[in-house]
């Protein structure tokens, strides 16, 4: 999730995707560094963050490695 979508936050999205999934892995991303803080301590559910931009292998990596449970 973007942490900066418009409408719903990315904090507020996280909050209830554990409010319906206690087990969601979420990856957070951003443009802004500082929201990298706040989506760590945003909840156990945040696996990773990936700094915008990034390229498709990252999120690749990224997503292998939240799926097989090394984050």
């Amino acid at each position: 999730t973007d942490m900066m979508m418009p409408g719903m936050d990315g904090i507020e999205t996280i909050e209830r995707l554990m409010k319906i999934n206690p087990s969601v892995k979420i990856i957070a991303t951003s443009g802004v560094t500082a929201n990298r803080g706040i989506a760590e301590t945003s909840g156990n559910a945040v696996r990773d963050f990936l700094q915008k931009p990034y390229t498709a292998e990252t999120l690749l990596k990224c997503l292998k490695q939240v799926i097989a449970g090394n984050r």
